[in-house]
Formats: structure tokens, C-alpha cells, sequence
């Protein structure tokens, strides 16, 4: 039940390290690729809350079978895409499927490892299991995207994406679910505005990841649609792009799987830092050195982002009620989408009028400035909560 559960969101995207060329193919500019990126964002801003509400309405599992064919049918629609608005609808069912899955997944394997009877420290590797599983997955994508572009065209890939689009649809009919704590069906409106000031006021350290989850993590997604173009900027062969974002890919997963083991290394404020300061190194690394240098820059990126995301969506799943789990990282979800939708633009326009340099290091003081505003702070939360913890006081504000 529980490998099951890991391997839901698994979608083989084996178009993804060629993304921003193959729609390029299809005649759009950077800034098209990031609109389209937005339009993602403002799918999965409109209908993520819902659906991380539905879930804890009616049940993890027929959300992720909804989602599980919305995404079968979006990249179905592949095979028909050409030009920004067919691209769109691409996207726009995609950003439904995300939206259904995202939360309801993560809620099915807490309550499953909690039926389970699993200690409170296996619970704890939960996050990281997940991300590192789908990661791995998009590893071995990469390396499958390089093998087909060496033989083939951007059509033979398309198709093995619509193949591979449909398998979760097979795994999720499978999965079980266990049971656990559901909110009441009526009362909407009261339900969302308790979760609201659970998140707001019960403590410090959660408004912060809360915040830190729909913020920080731009700072190491806006890397993941720059790095393609960059490559190409840089005369990298395309038949390359895969196994480049197949080994990066790699990084990230064996770095959320590791996330807590580290975390217990270096102590949670100090990997706080690191992975407030990564990526802005990356950034800087990548506007001053070539190919080769530039790519062990881009290596911060996702060494970051493994971290990051383990430790900040296990600290978030840990400290909310298993009732309204799902809802709550459809919340987070909701912020981060939100804040891509407003910037996503900007960051597509910067470089089509300004170059790569110049929304490089945009981007490089845009993350110091996260970093002093929302990391150091979550740093000193975790440090004061510690503190009163140590000295045996009991404090609601860790």
C-alpha cells in the first residue's frame, strides 16, 4: 500500500528536459514558454484549494483517480498541440491533474504509514521517501529522452509521453485507503476560515514554513526553465539535454531522500541557511562560468530543492492535523503558484528584453532577498523554539 501510494504521481515526463525547445518548436517565444507556465500557475491557483479540500471531504483516493486521468487525457493532447493556445489546453489540464494530486498524495501516505502503526520517526522519512521516488522517476526519464532524441524526433517522444501519461491511471485504481480522520461535509466556509488561523496563529515556526514553501521555492524553480535555454545558448547538443537533466534530476532525489540524515548533521538551522544561499550561489555561477562550470553551479539548485522541499513539507505535514492534511498542502501549493503567476511573466519578459545575464543575476538578488527576509527569520524561529524546548518550557510557538 505504501509503495503504491509513492508511486502516484509518478508520470514518466520524458519531455520534460526538452521542454522549452520542443515549445519553441511549435513557434512560441521564451516569454510564451513562461506565460504558458503561468497559466499552469493560475490553473493550479484556482482549483488547488478545492481540491485538497475535496480530498479531505470525501477521500484521497477518487481524488488522485480523478487526477490520475485528467493527466492522461492532458498529455493525450500532445498529439494535436501546435502554437501557443493548443499548447494551452495542454497545460490547463495538466494544472487540474496537479492540482487533484498534489496534497491528497501526501496525505494518503501519513494516514497510510499512521494505519500502519509506523514510529514516529519512520513517519518523519514519509516526505522524503515520496520525493525522491518521483524523482528518481524523473531521473530515468531524462536518461529515456536522451535514448529516443538519438534515434528519433521530438514526434516518437511525444507519443512515448501520451504511452507512459496513462499508466498511473492502472496504479492508483490500485491503491487502499486506510482510514483516518475526515472533516465534516457541511459548515464549508467555517472548515476553511479554522484551517486559515490554524496556519496563521499556532505557531511561528509553521506560518514561516507555510510562507517559506509558497516562496522560497521559486528561488529553485525558476532554474529548472532557464538551465534548457541556457544549454541551448551555450551550443549544448539536444540529444545531451536529457541525460544533463536526467544526472541533476538524480542529485535532487538522492538529496530528499537523504534530507533528514543531513538535517540531523548539520543541525535544521543550519540547513536552513544552506538552502536559503544555494541557490543565489547558483545563480551567480551560472551568469560567470561556461558549460562545464556552469553545470556544477547547477548542481546547487537541486541539492537545494531536495533539501528544501523534504525538510520545509515535512516540518509543514507534522505539525497539522491529519484532518485537514491534504488542504493544507493544497494551501502552500496555492501560494506558490500564486507567486509564480505574478512573477512568472516578468522573469520570461526580463530575458527576452535583457538577456540571460541580466535575469540571472535579477534572480540571484531576488533569492538574498528571500533569504533575509523569510529564511533568517524561520532560522531564528527554530532557534527560540529549540531554546524553550531545552529548557523545558512548554511553548506553542515550535
Amino acid at each position: 500500500m505504501t509503495r503504491e501510494a509513492l508511486t502516484v504521481e509518478f508520470v514518466f515526463l520524458v519531455i520534460i528536459p526538452v521542454a522549452v525547445p520542443f515549445f519553441q518548436s511549435k513557434g512560441l517565444s521564451l516569454q510564451e514558454v513562461f506565460s504558458l507556465q503561468a497559466l499552469f500557475g493560475l490553473v493550479v491557483l484556482l482549483t488547488e484549494v478545492p481540491s485538497g479540500y475535496l480530498a479531505d471531504v470525501l477521500g484521497r483516493k477518487n481524488t488522485l483517480v480523478a487526477g490520475a486521468l485528467v493527466a492522461a487525457l492532458g498529455h493525450s493532447a500532445l498529439l494535436v498541440a501546435d502554437g501557443f493556445w493548443t499548447l494551452a489546453i495542454f497545460e490547463i489540464l495538466l494544472g487540474l491533474s496537479h492540482s487533484l494530486i498534489s496534497g491528497s498524495d501526501l496525505a494518503l501516505l501519513y494516514d497510510t504509514e499512521l494505519a500502519m502503526g509506523r514510529s514516529e520517526d519512520e513517519q518523519r522519512q514519509v516526505v522524503g521517501k515520496l520525493y525522491s521516488a518521483r524523482t528518481f522517476s524523473e531521473a530515468l526519464a531524462g536518461l529515456a529522452c536522451t535514448l529516443v532524441l538519438l534515434f528519433a524526433t521530438f514526434d516518437e517522444l511525444v507519443y512515448l509521453q501520451v504511452l507512459v501519461g496513462w499508466l498511473p491511471v492502472l496504479l492508483v485504481l490500485r491503491l487502499v485507503e486506510p482510514p483516518g480522520q475526515r472533516l465534516e461535509s457541511s459548515g464549508h466556509m467555517a472548515n476553511m476560515g479554522r484551517i486559515l488561523r490554524y496556519l496563521a496563529s499556532h505557531s511561528a515556526v509553521l506560518r514561516l514554513v507555510f510562507l517559506a514553501l509558497s516562496i522560497w521555492s521559486l528561488t529553485t524553480f525558476y532554474a529548472v526553465w532557464l538551465l534548457q535555454k541556457l544549454w541551448e545558448t551555450q551550443g549544448v547538443e539536444l540529444a545531451h539535454f536529457g541525460w544533463l537533466w536526467g544526472g541533476l534530476t538524480l542529485i535532487a532525489a538522492f538529496a530528499g531522500r537523504w534530507a533528514h540524515r543531513v538535517e540531523d548533521l548539520m543541525g535544521s538551522r543550519a540547513l536552513l541557511v544552506f538552502i536559503g544561499l544555494a541557490p543565489a550561489v547558483g545563480y551567480i555561477g551560472l551568469e560567470v562560468f561556461g558549460v562545464v562550470g556552469g553545470l556544477l553551479a547547477s548542481t546547487t539548485f537541486f541539492l537545494a530543492r531536495g533539501f528544501g522541499l523534504v525538510v520545509l513539507r515535512d516540518a509543514l505535514n507534522s505539525r497539522v492535523p491529519g484532518e485537514f492534511r491534504a488542504t493544507a498542502n493544497s494551501l502552500a501549493s496555492f501560494g506558490f503558484r500564486g507567486a509564480f503567476v505574478l512573477t512568472g511573466p516578468i522573469v520570461g519578459y526580463t530575458h527576452d528584453m535583457w538577456g540571460m545575464q541580466t535575469t540571472l543575476v535579477m534572480l540571484a538578488i531576488v533569492t538574498l532577498a528571500i533569504f533575509g527576509g523569510l529564511i533568517l527569520p524561520l532560522v531564528a524561529a527554530v532557534k527560540h523554539g529549540q531554546t524553550q524546548a531545552a529548557s523545558g518550557q512548554e511553548v506553542s510557538n515550535g
